[in-house]
């Protein structure tokens, strides 16, 4: 079993992914974001990038996406950006991740009335507007976790 947070409405049915709002990336030589699949160790930063001193691979090609969603169109996608209030608790600021790298703005309709998970806890659903959006830690089969991560 393994323990994660869970967000959702407690209304209707509408849910963001599973976990801690976001993950810890790194960007390939094209640019290509690739998660990690455990905790940002900074040794195995440096073994993915070996020729890139340590401050300069954290700048270029280390990142935290974070969940979104679009209020407008309620598309839900990955984006570089933080949160509107900066949690320096969070992990995009333990492993001194300050620089956000994407604009606040959905891929699909281009508005910028983007929230990441994180935001919208304790706020109204943006999808049925009366449930309130939820964070809740909750035991899951590492199956059903991997299934639900990255869809």
């Amino acid at each position: 079993m393994v323990s994660t947070y869970n967000y959702k409405c407690k209304k209707c049915d509408f849910s963001m992914n599973p976990g801690w709002g976001g993950y810890l990336y790194y960007e390939d030589e094209n640019g290509e974001r690739i998660p990690f699949s455990d905790t940002g160790d900074p040794d195995k930063i440096r073994d993915l990038l070996p020729d890139i001193p340590q401050m300069e691979l954290i700048e270029e090609r280390i990142g935290y996406n974070s969940y979104c969603v679009c209020l407008d169109c309620l598309k839900q996608f990955e984006l570089d950006i933080g949160n509107e209030e900066d949690n320096f608790d969070s992990e995009r600021y333990f492993y001194g991740l300050v620089k956000k790298k994407d604009e606040r703005k959905c891929p699909h309709c281009k508005s910028h009335n983007v929230k990441t998970s994180l935001e919208l806890v304790g706020k109204k659903c943006p999808k049925c507007k009366e449930g309130t959006f939820r964070e809740k830690w909750t035991k899951i089969e590492e199956a059903d976790r991997c299934s639900q991560i990255h869809t």
